[in-house]
């Protein structure tokens, strides 16, 4: 597998948010919020309870939800809820 060394992944949570989760594959964690804003998702960088985690992997979250429903990491994009097909 092939890794673009320019794109890193991010694991955002909101419970702000109906979709309490969002996996992105950004340039940057603002290219991230750009990247949701565009798919529909309204949440804010500057809010203090929206965490983000980089470097996130399939094998770091949900093995029997998470995992079956994402996208591929390796394309930018927001591929959970996946939406980068």
């Amino acid at each position: 597998m092939i890794k673009n060394p320019r794109l890193e992944t991010y694991w955002i949570t909101s419970p702000s948010i109906a979709w309490h989760a969002f996996g992105v594959t950004a340039f940057s964690r603002d290219d991230a919020f750009w990247l949701l804003e565009e798919a529909g998702y309204s949440l804010s960088a500057e809010d203090p309870n929206v965490r983000v985690i980089e470097g996130i992997s399939l094998s770091d979250l949900d093995q029997n939800h998470v995992v079956p429903n994402a996208g591929p990491l390796l394309f930018r994009g927001v591929w959970y809820p996946q939406a980068n097909l």
